[in-house]
Formats: structure tokens, C-alpha cells, sequence
């Protein structure tokens, strides 16, 4: 279900390829869904339903908001207001705009919860449990320094995204930070075990009425009560870490990937505008 929601989220993060998914979010959608549930026609139609309704309301009442949203970030580029006070003010709206989704998504979700066959939760539970395990089989595979390898290249494709090529100060400030991140992939594997056990707790009781949608609504919207003290006690020592490294890397700005920088924001500010229309 967090697949779903997390389509109509990607424009928030997508690049030059924003476009393409938002205007064929329906499909793509389906092509994530497929991977976990086989719906029949009156299923499919319920849901096609529901995600032009949410396309639609995304489209009249988000997209205006993720690009103000920009235009402030540009702004703060422009004027030097780059701290980590600001950057942690803009995670807090880029999350208001995750909640907005989840909000709008999932009560449409949890009825429609009700029209899953046993055979198809048994389909979908399947699907999760062994999507968890090949992905906690390939972490186990990956030496330190391979995981080193993969965090480190990866984060410096997408700052070189943004920016342009980097300096070698920039290079070693995103070596620096992987050394002082604390690993949160077991204990992000133990709290997606538990939620998707509680999840699938509520679809055995025999029970499909109001109770049963009240509860699955609960565990949607709240899905973050089941993450460990040491997993959020990590969480915020890594965030806070990345405010300090966006902090640097601001500070280490050629002008030449300052204007790479806002060029890019306005690209993905104008896409998203012209979505709207």
C-alpha cells in the first residue's frame, strides 16, 4: 500500500524525469502494485476510480504547494539563508507533504481493504515477507566496504546531479559523512517486519467491518509507532549530521554550481507548474 502512496510523492524528489511519472502515474503504479497483489476488474475499477480522484486533488491542491516550497529554497540559496535551522524547516514541509498524501490516501485505502480476498492478502503477504528477505540476503552479501562503496558513489551522483562536478573537498566531505552515520538497516528490517505483522494481524480477524477498517486506518496513519528507540535515536543523529553536510557543502559552492543549483530548481519548479495546468 506504501507503494501506492509513494507515487504520488516521487514528484517531490524526481529530477528531469518528473514529467514522465506524473503523467503516467497510473500505469506505473500498477506496474508496483502487480509486484505484490493481482486485483480482479471490479477491484481494478474501484481503484481506477480512486486514483484519478487522487490524481486529480494532488494535482489542484499539492503541486502548487511543492512549488512554492522551491521558489523558498531558491530563495535561501540566493540570500545565503543556509543553516541548519533552515534546511530542518524545509524537511518539515517536505514532510507536511508526505502526511497531506497519507492523509488524503489512506481512508480510500482501508475500504478498499475490504474487498481483498483471503487468497489475495495471502498473495500479498508472501510478496512482502520475501521482498524483506532478499533485501536483508543482499545486505548480508555486501562486504563494509562494499556498502561503504555503494552509500558513498551513490550520494555523490545525486549531489553531482544538483550541482554539477564536485570538488575533491566535496568528494571528501561525502566520504567523511559515511564514516560518522550510524547503520540503520537491521533495525529499519525489524520495524517493516513487525508492521507488515501487525498489518497482517488485522486482516485475519474474521471480522471485515467497521472495526476492521478503524483499525487498518489506525496502522496507515501511524506506522511510525512501531519503530524501536534506537532506530529514531539514530535516525535524528543521522539527520542532524546531514543538515551540518548540507551546511559544508553550501559553504564549499564554486559559482559555477551555484548556478547549476538554482538552474536546476527552476527546471523542476517549471515542470511542476506546467503540470498543474
Amino acid at each position: 500500500m506504501k507503494k501506492i502512496i509513494l507515487m504520488l510523492t516521487v514528484v517531490v524528489l524526481a529530477g528531469c524525469s518528473t514529467k514522465f511519472v506524473y503523467r503516467n502515474a497510473d500505469w506505473l503504479t500498477y506496474w508496483y502494485l502487480d509486484d505484490y497483489i493481482s486485483l480482479d476488474s471490479e477491484q481494478e475499477a474501484r481503484f481506477d476510480e480512486r486514483l484519478l480522484d487522487w490524481l486529480q486533488w494532488h494535482k489542484s491542491q499539492e503541486l502548487g504547494k511543492y512549488v512554492a516550497q522551491l521558489n523558498d529554497l531558491k530563495s535561501d540559496i540566493q540570500t545565503g539563508n543556509i543553516t541548519e535551522q533552515s534546511i530542518e524547516a524545509h524537511q518539515n514541509r517536505m514532510l507536511s507533504h508526505w502526511h497531506r498524501i497519507r492523509d488524503k490516501l489512506t481512508p480510500d485505502l482501508a475500504q478498499m481493504a475490504n474487498m481483498l480476498s483471503q487468497e489475495q492478502v495471502d498473495e500479498l503477504f508472501d510478496e512482502l515477507a520475501e521482498s524483506q528477505s532478499k533485501n536483508a540476503k543482499k545486505r548480508e552479501k555486501r562486504t563494509e566496504e562494499q556498502r561503504k562503496k555503494r552509500w558513498v558513489e551513490g550520494n555523490k551522483d545525486n549531489l553531482d546531479q544538483w550541482l554539477g562536478k564536485l570538488t575533491d573537498e566535496q568528494e571528501q566531505l561525502v566520504e567523511d559523512l559515511y564514516g560518522k552515520k550510524q547503520h540503520t538497516a537491521d533495525l529499519w528490517h525489524q520495524y517493516r517486519t513487525e508492521y507488515h505483522q501487525q498489518l497482517k494481524a488485522v486482516f485475519e480477524q474474521p471480522d471485515r467491518g467497521e472495526n476492521f477498517t478503524h483499525t487498518l486506518l489506525a496502522l496507515l496513519n501511524n506506522p511510525e509507532q512501531f519503530r524501536s528507540e534506537q532506530l529514531n535515536a539514530r535516525n535524528e543523529h543521522n539527520q542532524a549530521l546531514d543538515r551540518m553536510f548540507l551546511v559544508k557543502i553550501y559553504k564549499s559552492l564554486t559559482d559555477k554550481q551555484r548556478k547549476h543549483l538554482l538552474r536546476e530548481l527552476d527546471d523542476l519548479a517549471e515542470d511542476l507548474s506546467s503540470l498543474q495546468k
